[in-house]
């Protein structure tokens, strides 16, 4: 029986594999590893090991841009800063679209909002371009307090809660993400937390489940057949990341909605706002975490706080000093490539056949690309695995390299850069400045290989803050 079930399965697959190469006609599709019948390439996905790894290793042997077979469809790798660069913005009309995916769309009620949209429609340009004003006018302080403001007063708090954890082994993330979060509902609900809150602590379980599901070659994703059984589908359906009415439930007990206020005058966008907001609260609260134990080489902190003596004294600094510390800010940016914390980017998806570097790209094909080695490929980046700020700074200013693509580029890159790097600017200056980082006696230092997510987040680690005798 089992025999003729796989005879059948692979008769269907080379009829389809005929239909295919007599529709693409002679065209030049990127060159792929071999793959297996129904499953395609899937399994180059189930080898272990980040799957950022994987396709760098494929790269090493097919080139700069390659293709994989996931079940019935096409996915095209790009595996090179110039390539990535040259089809999300220079060709970021063609690559604009977003792929259909089962577990995307059960968390975006049907592949809607502005992160997980497909297409590149009228509306969606509509979308984003509202909110992009509602996040500038709130950077900005048009109408509300300055986010600078906002972010000063949390970094303050942090700060105190890190005194209690002084002098002790400690773990500092969870404090990290409330600040970070608490910058986030600021803006959006007026609304704040404090650390024992067991919302805060509702919302930080849910995002860290969130991160987990998002992960290339998902066999439900290339498959979507398998939603049928049983066991599968009622073990996604029921997980709190994928309840999305669960996931609102927090978001619609605030009556606030501040950042994207204007949005409201666009009826026909309620529920994209809602999931607008959603993708700001749990997509920008994983952000920092890997600052701390980027720098937490000595050498790293000192050259920080003696900037910071030299130029704003004792004070903690604000975004509006980023000029005056090249430094501060080129370790900020250093530790965004290092850690390079979306790893392959949100997925994108071809809008229409064309061309990429003289191979056919056909339309509807699923585009990846792997952010972390752009971000530590010899050919742009001087020992890129060393910690090194000082890349980012010429002429005691800092630049940004075309290499450097951790918010990715284009059509879609996120909404919340600028806010981003505001944020990591004040928190880890705010920390360095009444704290130095050490690492506990006993203890292995932090290691920077990332849990491997599609949004890469630190193994847990411990640290010893020693206040710094400095007169605030």
């Amino acid at each position: 029986m089992f025999f003729e079930i796989f005879l059948f399965v692979t008769c269907i697959w080379l009829v389809r594999t005929l239909i295919e190469q007599r529709r693409k006609g002679g065209q030049i599709i990127p060159p792929s590893p071999p793959s297996i019948p129904i499953l395609g390439n899937i399994a180059v996905f189930m080898q272990g090991g980040p799957p950022f790894r994987i396709l760098k290793n494929i790269g090493d042997k097919y080139g700069n841009l390659f293709s994989l077979k996931l079940g019935p469809g096409l996915a095209v790798v790009l595996h090179d800063a110039q390539t990535i660069r040259q089809a999300l913005l220079y060709q970021g009309n063609e690559f604009a679209g977003r792929p259909r995916m089962y577990t995307t769309s059960l968390l975006s009620r049907n592949n809607s909002g502005i992160a997980f949209s497909e297409d590149f429609s009228p509306v969606w340009r509509l979308h984003r371009k509202l909110a992009a004003t509602a996040v500038r006018h709130n950077i900005c302080g048009k109408n509300c307090l300055p986010i600078e403001l906002k972010i000063q007063t949390e970094v303050e708090n942090l700060v105190d809660n890190l005194s209690k954890q002084a002098n002790k082994v400690s773990n500092i993330s969870r404090a990290l993400n409330l600040t970070i979060l608490n910058v986030i509902c600021d803006m959006i609900f007026n609304r704040t937390y404090s650390i024992d809150d067991p919302e805060f602590l509702e919302i930080e379980d849910l995002n860290n489940k969130f991160t987990q599901v998002l992960q290339p070659g998902d066999p439900v994703d290339v498959m979507p057949f398998l939603k049928v059984s049983y066991w599968l589908y009622g073990i996604i359906s029921t997980m709190p990341a994928f309840n999305h009415d669960a996931n609102l439930s927090i978001l619609n007990k605030q009556k606030q909605i501040l950042i994207l206020g204007c949005m409201i005058l666009c009826c026909h966008f309620v529920h994209k706002l809602k999931l607008g907001i959603f993708s700001l609260l749990f997509c920008n609260s994983n952000i920092p975490s890997f600052s701390p134990t980027s720098v937490i080489s000595v050498r790293v902190q000192r050259k920080i706080q003696d900037e910071m003596a030299r130029t704003i004294g004792n004070r903690l600094p604000t975004w509006k000093d980023h000029l005056n510390l090249p430094y501060l800010e080129g370790a900020v940016l250093e530790a965004l490539r290092r850690s390079s914390f979306t790893s392959l980017g949100g997925p994108r998806r071809a809008v229409c056949n064309t061309k990429l570097e003289g191979y056919d790209i056909p339309k509807d094909t699923i585009i990846f690309c792997n952010i972390w080695w752009a971000h530590h490929d010899p050919k742009y980046w001087d020992k890129p695995n060393e910690f090194k700020p000082e890349r980012f700074i010429k002429d005691g200013r800092v630049f940004l390299p075309k290499a450097f693509l951790p918010f990715s580029i284009g059509r879609r890159q996120c909404l919340g850069s600028l806010l981003a790097r505001m944020e990591l600017f004040m928190v880890l200056g705010g920390i360095l400045q009444r704290f130095n980082i050490r690492n506990p006696t006993g203890f292995p230092q932090p290691t920077l290989e990332p849990i491997p997510d599609m949004v890469l987040c630190p193994e847990p680690y411990k640290v010893w803050l020693e206040p710094r005798n400095i007169q605030v």
